[in-house]
């Protein structure tokens, strides 16, 4: 009988801790938009556009602000994903208290470079496009502003918010469309 209890409250003691392990872990699926927008996190950034678990494939998607390790991101496709999740249990003070981890490419859709997407060029008087060389979103990726390069630099000035409707080009540059 004592060989039994022993064996049993050994068998609970193991599933107890296997059971604390796992619970800050989880798999969620994810879906990756074709395009980065831009947010301000501890100053401007790119962010990813993501949707999550029971967001994917609805019209809803969110800012990502942190990084997927394994994941390689490339514009102009959507990536679908399997993501482990898990809780870091002392997270830098600027930084995301998960971490995301790739575990499966489930698939990735090409986007016709002609599809309009939006992005947010000025968030609450925090401007988003540099001139460096020529206008780029953040110095990372290059505008063809067209023939609105007048009206994007009147707009970014005078404007708190200003959301720019692009297209991509060949060879990831987007061209600005329209201006809100």
């Amino acid at each position: 009988m004592k060989k039994q209890i022993l064996l049993l409250i050994t068998i609970g003691i193991l599933l107890s801790c296997s059971n604390d392990d796992e619970s800050g872990s989880q798999v969620i699926d994810m879906r990756i938009n074709h395009y980065q927008n831009t947010g301000i996190a501890v100053g401007p950034v790119l962010t990813l556009l993501v949707q999550k678990d029971d967001a994917v494939g609805t019209n809803k998607w969110n800012r990502f602000y942190t990084n997927i390790e394994g994941f390689d991101y490339v514009p102009g496709k959507i990536y679908n994903l399997s993501v482990r999740v898990e809780q870091i249990s002392n997270p830098p003070a600027d930084g995301s208290s998960f971490k995301y981890t790739l575990l499966e490419v489930k698939s990735i859709q090409e986007v016709d470079n002609e599809t309009l997407f939006d992005i947010d060029l000025k968030i609450n008087g925090q401007s988003f496009v540099t001139t460096n060389s020529g206008y780029e979103l953040l110095s990372q990726i290059e505008i063809d502003c067209n023939t609105l390069c007048d009206e994007l630099d009147a707009t970014v000035q005078n404007q708190d918010f200003v959301v720019g409707t692009f297209k991509r080009l060949p060879n990831n540059e987007i061209q600005l469309v329209e201006l809100e």
